[in-house]
């Protein structure tokens, strides 16, 4: 099987979790997350749950903390760390567009719609907007990146976004 490490991971379940992801995250990183991944799974069932994803306080602040919980419900580690890949300093442009795309993408049919951009634009910005007004945000920013009735596929939101920065990093914990 492999030495076990200190904290439940063996040497080999590192190595294959850094393929896994791309080369994305350091040992000490997946190390790292696990440890979070096991302060997060309070029942020890080898997953998380929503309820669980959304006590992370750094994503109660975030308006679409509710359709990232929606997307790593029930997910174990393995789904929690590659979910993640994107958030490494070692992330490709492609690999943040994706999750951007996948965080849209509400119905997962692989292509953002104009019922999936009414709901993220509701989330992101709550009461501010009337029905009307959200109408008219998703109508123009799908006439903006030249989408078709169906709506956006992946490749017409990585043009749309072509140029832009696209800050995803976050700190990995090493050491919780």
């Amino acid at each position: 099987m492999g030495q076990v490490l200190s904290f439940g991971l063996t040497q080999y379940d590192v190595e294959e979790l850094k393929d896994y992801c791309d080369g994305r995250f350091t040992q000490s990183e997946i190390e790292g997350l696990y440890r979070r991944f096991r302060a997060l799974d309070r029942g020890r069932k080898g997953f998380i749950s929503t309820e669980e994803f959304a006590s992370i306080p750094e994503l109660s602040i975030n308006p679409l903390h509710t359709r990232m919980g929606q997307m790593f419900n029930h997910v174990n580690f393995k789904e929690f760390a590659y979910a993640l890949r994107a958030n490494s300093k070692r992330a490709s442009r492609e690999d943040r567009l994706r999750v951007i795309f996948s965080l849209f993408d509400v119905d997962n049919d692989g292509t953002l719609s104009p019922a999936d951009l009414e709901l993220m634009v509701r989330q992101l910005a709550g009461s501010f907007l009337s029905e009307e007004d959200v109408k008219v945000v998703v109508e123009m920013a799908l006439k903006e990146a030249g989408a078709s009735d169906a709506g956006l596929s992946f490749d017409d939101v990585a043009k749309a976004l072509e140029g832009s920065e696209l800050r995803m990093e976050v700190e990995m914990p090493t050491d919780y």
